[in-house]
């Protein structure tokens, strides 16, 4: 058993071994460092002492994951456009004013604040990685290069007031230290103001198989009946919540220390089809069964490849591709391609697999490409048939393993 992040009980059990596994984002620029990278025990566990919080058993220090970070939501169109909506989502139900103060925990390049700014100026971005930090700043997002907690939340207090709008996307679940974080934005938000949290949510990670989500960085695994026991213990009332398309099913919710905010049919319905489904008991077991079934597919497929002397490129270098090759091996695949600039000439780390430009597509001619960043495969396949020139097979491995021809 090991400690649970929320009641703190040494009650957690694993059940779901993925082996070990690297700091996913850590890309390396050498290739003896990244094979050489040190790698830790990647267990999904759960709670047994009620709670029922999912999170995973090994913790490794923040600062070693976050400090210098290469995942850029400007990468993608379709992520770009995602955060753009939010801020005009926010405008539509509450109103922002041109002096509404806006913070974002877990800024990263300052891609939501940009679009945040054309309602509102008072905008502040927290981010603990450096590099994106600056490139932010660079852009005129004020953006503080630091960890969020309860200590940080007062500083900002005292500086700048009560926050009317704090956002967090895809970073709630990327600190053990939850209890501590959420004291923070209680702290900083304004009594009439709304907190917005989007987050990887486990009924989807459930029902697409996508164990790949699973990874050091994101320390907890959260269902929505989960997140309300948590926000109701420190006086925060989840008010709205439903699940969009976007990272292949992402919850968001709202919440605020007022009372005036009516509770939604999307939310009770939400919260009953959990209870319903029994998200934490027989349906978590049930996918941990199927991960393993799905690695035997594609150790199966991978050695069929390699028997008709056919090579394998991957597309895209998220965390999850971290992940999944951990698990299944690197042999037959060559190398991965992959649109960002902070990534390419690096490597996949605990692998030899180098990072390269998509544009070398067309003169590379890939038999197949594996497509690590499946939860973006409308956006890639258009980008492969349209820009890259690519012919061959798609192998898309999550939810169900198919394999389509692009031509």
């Amino acid at each position: 058993m090991n400690k649970c992040f929320i009641c703190n009980k040494n009650s957690s059990e694993t059940i779901l071994d993925l082996g070990m596994s690297p700091i996913a984002n850590n890309l390396e620029i050498d290739i003896d460092q990244s094979q050489t990278a040190e790698k830790y025990p990647l267990n999904l566990s759960v709670c047994r002492s009620g709670c029922n919080h999912v999170q995973i058993s090994e913790i490794i220090d923040q600062k070693k994951i976050f400090n210098d970070y290469f995942y850029m939501p400007s990468v993608s169109k379709t992520l770009t456009n995602h955060l753009k909506e939010i801020s005009k989502e926010i405008n539509k139900k509450f109103k922002i004013k041109s002096d509404t103060f806006i913070l974002d925990i877990g800024s990263n390049d300052g891609t939501f604040l940009e679009s945040a700014s054309n309602f509102s100026k008072n905008i502040l971005g927290v981010d603990p990685a450096k590099n994106l930090s600056d490139i932010a700043n660079k852009k005129g997002i004020r953006t503080i290069n630091d960890f969020f907690s309860h200590k940080l939340a007062k500083k900002i207090k005292n500086k700048y007031g009560s926050a009317d709008f704090i956002i967090s996307t895809n970073t709630f679940a990327h600190t053990p230290k939850i209890n501590d974080f959420v004291e923070g934005m209680k702290e900083l938000i304004s009594d009439e103001g709304v907190i917005i949290i989007e987050i990887h949510y486990l009924g989807s990670m459930i029902d697409d198989n996508s164990f790949d989500t699973i990874y050091h960085e994101h320390f907890s695994y959260w269902s929505l009946n989960n997140l309300n026991n948590l926000f109701s213990k420190f006086g925060l009332n989840i008010f709205d919540a439903y699940v969009l398309p976007v990272h292949h099913g992402q919850l968001r919710i709202y919440l605020s220390k007022s009372k005036k905010y009516k509770k939604t049919k999307s939310l009770n319905d939400l919260l009953d089809k959990e209870e319903k489904e029994d998200l934490i008991g027989k349906k978590l077991k049930l996918f941990c069964k199927k991960v393993l079934k799905i690695k035997s597919n594609l150790l199966d497929l991978f050695e069929k490849i390699s028997n008709d002397e056919k090579i394998v490129y991957g597309y895209g270098a998220p965390a999850k591709a971290s992940t999944l090759i951990n698990f299944i091996g690197e042999n037959n695949l060559k190398y991965i391609y992959d649109k960002s600039h902070l990534k390419q000439g690096k490597y996949l780390p605990g692998t030899s697999i180098k990072i390269k430009d998509p544009s070398e597509i067309q003169y590379d001619k890939p038999d197949y490409i594996f497509l690590f960043a499946w939860n973006f495969s409308k956006e890639i396949i258009d980008d492969l048939k349209n820009n890259f020139n690519f012919n061959g097979k798609l192998i898309i491995p999550i939810p169900d393993l198919r394999i389509i021809d692009i031509d």
